[in-house]
């Protein structure tokens, strides 16, 4: 059964990859400068693994729980068949303040960073842990009420709380588009954000690079507009069981 699934993801990853590749040579990229995210959200550790001994080494989880179980899963394995995976893992999702201390310390990179107030708790709990952490500012192009992420208008001043607040890194910028029955719709707003990431890397400085836009629907339009990390969950273990 594993050798089946491992070359069900193959061909997903294989597949996607060439796609990636054909869509950063038409936008005049180098696809080396884009990162997969796969998004590993309501999928087994062994399925992780699987994706990780075909080459994939960065994984996005939604939920601090879950995240923290596979990790602690993971931790459980032999040291010899530890050293055979390399495993990034990036937070993509919602990031409530109490569970900061859960996951500082234990990710490459928090994506999803849509207030002050958090932003002022992950530098405290990196403080106290003695670590620096890695972070993205979620920005809300579309000012959708629905959704979290700073407006526009209040970018500037997360990214100087960011700056001035000990033990983060602050790396670039995230966007989640609407959801467009056309998904070509999206393209403006992620050359919004493009834009934006533009305009202050000067203050910021030369690791103010990372943007992380585009899922299985709209990544290659973020790819056209110079995403450096996209999020795919579906598109590489197939249909998400929910039960």
């Amino acid at each position: 059964m594993s050798d089946k699934r491992k070359n069900e993801l193959s061909i997903n990853i294989r597949t996607l990859r060439k796609e990636i590749d054909k869509i950063a040579q038409a936008a005049n990229r180098n696809p080396q400068d884009i990162t997969l995210i796969c998004v590993s959200k309501n999928y087994s550790l062994k399925d992780i693994l699987l994706a990780n001994e075909i080459g994939a080494t960065e994984f996005g989880e939604n939920r601090v729980q879950e995240l923290t179980e596979k990790q602690a899963k993971y931790a459980e394995l032999p040291d010899a068949e530890q050293k055979q995976h390399q495993i990034n893992w990036h937070f993509i999702g919602t990031l409530q303040r109490n569970k900061v201390k859960d996951i500082v310390g234990k990710v490459k990179l928090i994506h999803s960073v849509h207030s002050t107030k958090l932003i002022k708790q992950i530098s405290r709990v990196s403080v106290g842990f003695n670590v620096v952490s890695e972070i993205l500012l979620q920005v809300n192009v579309a000012q959708e009420l629905s959704k979290q992420g700073f407006f526009v208008d209040q970018l500037e001043t997360a990214i100087n709380l960011a700056m001035q607040s000990p033990n983060l890194c602050l790396r670039g910028l995230m966007t989640m588009a609407p959801y467009f029955s056309n998904p070509a719709d999206a393209e403006p707003l992620f050359a919004k954000t493009k834009e934006l990431l533009i305009k202050y890397q000067p203050i910021v400085g030369s690791q103010f690079n990372q943007l992380s836009m585009g899922m299985s629907n709209d990544y290659q339009y973020a790819i056209a507009q110079g995403t450096t990390l996209i999020r795919i969950g579906t598109r590489i273990f197939g249909v998400r069981d929910y039960n």
